[in-house]
């Protein structure tokens, strides 16, 4: 991945997307300015003032040229967000965030954000429609099938051939870290190929690229990132105990590229 820069704001972008300059994209590291008291947080809580993450809202969007950023109430679900452009403006607060969805597919004009501490961020792309989704695939996420499902949803929805994607896949919990002791009951006997043979890591990466295979993406077309964020300081990571979020955001910027 490229390292890039903007006023404080460290963001890391995909070399596979980068023949698509009108695409935006970014994964935020959690480092940020003095404004937003050096780190950027995209998750509201009760123990955490708005203001903080409508400061690293704007500074994200700011940094790749986009407008507000659609964002959902994420909850580990398989369900694709489409619709309602009118919820795209700067929520404000979790009474602004469409709940139970953990894809988004943009509208026209809109930009799309997800919140990351571990789980996977997943960006699909069709070069030829601009086409676009954002996907959050944790653990139970990948159980549920939501890439497949998404993919599913574009080629069905919005008629796009899923050999004629492109795919990104977030820094996210790596092969490395990843340790299920109760693999048994939480995931599918599909998954167990995966697991280390010397412990109880799973290479939720591998999975990742195996789920978008069989739901007809070219092997060619997809980028892992390969940064674990348990290991990567760069990054919130859930099993490191930190209660910050980073954010994928992504879109297609509305002015024509010369």
């Amino acid at each position: 991945m490229e390292i890039r820069r903007h006023r404080g704001l460290t963001y890391y972008a995909f070399e596979i997307l980068a023949p698509y300059p009108r695409l935006k994209h970014g994964v935020f590291a959690r480092y940020g300015p003095p404004e937003t008291g050096g780190e950027l947080t995209f998750s509201f809580r009760p123990d955490l003032p708005a203001p903080k993450v409508l400061t690293s809202l704007s500074l994200a969007e700011e940094a790749l040229g986009l407008g507000p950023a659609l964002m959902v109430g994420q909850t580990h679900s398989a369900n694709v967000y489409y619709g309602e452009p009118a919820r795209a403006g700067r929520p404000r607060g979790p009474q602004d965030l469409p709940q139970g969805y953990d894809a988004l597919v943009a509208m026209p004009g809109q930009s799309l954000l997800i919140k990351l501490a571990d789980c996977q961020g997943v960006l699909l792309f069709h070069p030829k429609t601009e086409a676009l989704a954002l996907v959050h695939n944790g653990w139970r996420g990948t159980r549920q099938n939501i890439l497949g499902k998404t993919v599913k949803f574009l080629s069905e929805r919005l008629f796009v051939p899923p050999a004629e994607l492109v795919a990104a896949v977030s820094p996210s919990l790596g092969p490395c870290c990843a340790e299920f002791l109760g693999y048994r009951t939480e995931l599918p006997e599909e998954f167990w190929p995966y697991q280390n043979p010397a412990n109880h890591y799973f290479d939720f990466w591998a999975i990742a690229k195996a789920q978008l295979a069989a739901a007809g993406l070219k092997p060619e077309s997809v980028q892992v990132a390969g940064l674990c964020t348990k290991c990567h300081p760069d990054f919130y990571s859930h099993r490191r105990g930190d209660k910050g979020r980073f954010a994928f955001m992504a879109g297609v910027s509305p002015n024509p590229v010369s």
